[in-house]
């Protein structure tokens, strides 16, 4: 929870256009608020330094470093965090994770071009 009352939502993706939309998006749905993270170390030292308590990760596949389904099992790795609610977006047609592990996989996933609406909807699922 933000100190707002607001649940934050932190929108991970190296195109600063595609995160932006998210973000908007992301703040019109009553009770959230939305953090942007262009790279993936960016988003765990949100996570990790921040005293707000995240409530979900909406994260690309295709990042700097890491992909987003090592990035959300780091994330999950957290004890506080290891059910955090999370949503994959990417171009690629054939989605495998690489290790399996239920903590890298996403609750939801949305291939490019995607609905924005459609991931609000899914998102304000996953947050009730």
């Amino acid at each position: 929870m933000c100190p707002n009352g607001k649940k934050l939502v932190v929108v991970v993706d190296d195109n600063e256009n595609l995160a932006a939309s998210l973000a908007i998006a992301f703040e019109n749905i009553p009770g959230v608020d939305a953090s942007i993270a262009h790279h993936p170390a960016q988003a765990l030292r949100l996570i990790v330094e921040n005293d707000q308590r995240v409530a979900a990760i909406v994260t690309d596949l295709n990042l700097p470093e890491v992909d987003g389904f090592e990035l959300i099992g780091r994330i999950r790795r957290l004890d506080r965090y290891r059910n955090l609610p999370a949503i994959l977006i990417s171009a690629e047609e054939n989605l495998v994770n690489p290790n399996g592990s239920i903590l890298n996989t996403p609750n939801a996933i949305f291939r490019k071009p995607f609905s924005i609406k459609e991931v609000c909807r899914v998102l304000e699922e996953l947050l009730a």
